[in-house]
């Protein structure tokens, strides 16, 4: 068997990495950098009322650039893809991402990376600019507005004093709309824990909330979640 065709047939098969000039690799993570810095801007823009994690921000620049560097090591070569996938299984990750709304940023940064690293510049460009534009049409009509409107309201009630009806005439009062997301038993039966998404009808109502909550017979605590790094907590 001739060994040159063998030799042929397997980079056929399993392709090759890509030889890149110096040029080819600064255009690429140069790009890679500019829309991943453009990304973390849209993303701080879409979440207006959050206090934001600078290593929010950070990791959406670095991974839309570690992307198009793995790419680029990659190429067209299976063999490095699997060694590659192999590596990472070994990865545990247990950092939270705090809404889909997160996760789809993130998403967004590697996707940009991904493309800058195939060198596929335009798709990088114009969907980057597409989802900016759709990002900016969804807050101009209020839709990310009132979805950061929408807090998580917890309210532990003593089991044999209090049950839900006691505190539904305080909710109706300061509440626009409220949705039961998790009703559950703690201390073995003795607390009931209600979990709700809530919005409140006036924008500075969450004290008077918690203190109406509080003077209710029967409560044990309130919480307001209003941000990832702020609670709002009265017993």
């Amino acid at each position: 068997m001739n060994t040159s065709r063998v030799l042929s047939d397997l980079e056929l098969a399993f392709g090759q990495a890509l030889n890149l000039g110096f040029s080819e690799i600064f255009q690429g993570l140069l790009l890679a950098l500019v829309l991943g810095v453009g990304v973390a801007a849209l993303y701080r823009v879409s979440v207006p009322g959050r206090v934001l994690s600078p290593a929010m921000s950070g990791s959406m620049v670095l991974l839309s650039i570690i992307a198009s560097m793995v790419m680029m090591v990659i190429g067209n070569n299976i063999a490095r893809a699997f060694s590659l996938v192999g590596a990472l299984a070994i990865i545990r990750f247990r950092t939270r991402l705090r809404s889909p709304w997160d996760i789809t940023f993130v998403f967004l940064s590697l996707s940009v990376g991904i493309a800058c690293g195939v060198f596929a510049f335009r798709v990088a460009v114009m969907g980057t600019a597409v989802i900016a534009l759709t990002v900016l049409v969804m807050q101009a009509h209020s839709t990310l507005r009132q979805r950061n409107g929408i807090q998580l309201l917890r309210c532990d009630l003593a089991a044999y004093e209090a049950r839900e009806e006691a505190i539904a005439g305080v909710l109706d009062a300061h509440l626009k709309q409220r949705w039961l997301v998790e009703a559950r038993s703690l201390r073995f039966g003795e607390t009931l824990s209600y979990r709700y998404r809530v919005v409140l009808k006036e924008p500075n109502g969450t004290e008077a909330l918690l203190q109406a909550l509080s003077a209710v017979e029967g409560v044990e605590r309130v919480v307001v979640y209003q941000d990832a790094d702020h609670t709002s907590e009265m017993e």
